[in-house]
Order: structure tokens, then C-alpha cells, then sequence
């Protein structure tokens, strides 16, 4: 079996699952790449599949590198899904490209992304509990 490229952090708005990647990412002294789902798509056929190829490349240039990820247009989604499973099953074992997405609706995630080697693991991220808002802010 392929050893995992991601995991998944998912849980309700607000609870900072997007910060804890930056934070992972900081601790490994990895480059971290946000990328959020509405810049990838757009309306003109092929950009949205060139966009996740880019960043793709990117990470690729950047390794090691971990990555953060977050509407249709034209059915850009279902293409751009597929680029992204094509570029996370071109990743070879060479590049330290590891992906982190973040979610607060993960029952929407396509299961072809969370089979195994690509984000096979789900880490549910709780909002802090109320000693802990007051301690930090």
C-alpha cells in the first residue's frame, strides 16, 4: 500500500483547522501553499484543470511542502476533482509533497479523495472549549 499523501481536518467554522495546518507546516519547516477551491474554478474550459496543475507544480518546486485546501462552474468541479486525483496519483515517493485539506462539510467530499494513499485520514478538529477562548485571546 501507497503511504498516505494528506489527511483531512474537518469540523464546525471557526474552530482554526486551517491555522493548525499552517501551524504543522511552520513545526516541520515545510513551505505551506493555501489554496482555497473557489480560485481554482473558473468559467473557461480547461482553466480550472491548468490552475490545479499549477499549484501542483508549485508544491512540486517548493518540496518539502504541505498544502491547505478548501460552488460550480460549468461542471468545472467534476473536471478539476479529476486533475486533482490525476495530480495527487502522480506524486511519487521522491517529492515530500503532503496535503492538508480543510473542510466544515465533509460529508460533501467526494470519497475518491479519502481512499487510501490519497487523504486516507480524517482528523475531526473541535472548537476549543470556553477556558481555552479566554486563555488565548
Amino acid at each position: 500500500m501507497s503511504p498516505s499523501k494528506g489527511v483531512l481536518f474537518y469540523g464546525p467554522p471557526g474552530c482554526g483547522k486551517t491555522m493548525l495546518a499552517k501551524a504543522i507546516a511552520n513545526e516541520c519547516q515545510a513551505n505551506f501553499i493555501s489554496v482555497k477551491g473557489s480560485e481554482l474554478l473558473t468559467m473557461w474550459f480547461g482553466e480550472s484543470e491548468a490552475n490545479v496543475r499549477d499549484v501542483f507544480d508549485n508544491a512540486r518546486q517548493s518540496a518539502p511542502c504541505r498544502g491547505g485546501s478548501g460552488g460550480d462552474v460549468g461542471g468545472a468541479a467534476d473536471r478539476v476533482l479529476n486533475q486533482l486525483l490525476t495530480e495527487m496519483d502522480g506524486m511519487n515517493a521522491k517529492k515530500t509533497v503532503f496535503i492538508i485539506g480543510a473542510t466544515n462539510r465533509p460529508d460533501i467530499i467526494d470519497s475518491a479523495l479519502l481512499r487510501p494513499g490519497r487523504l486516507d485520514q480524517l482528523i475531526y478538529i473541535p472548537l476549543p472549549d470556553e477556558p481555552y477562548r479566554w486563555a488565548t485571546s
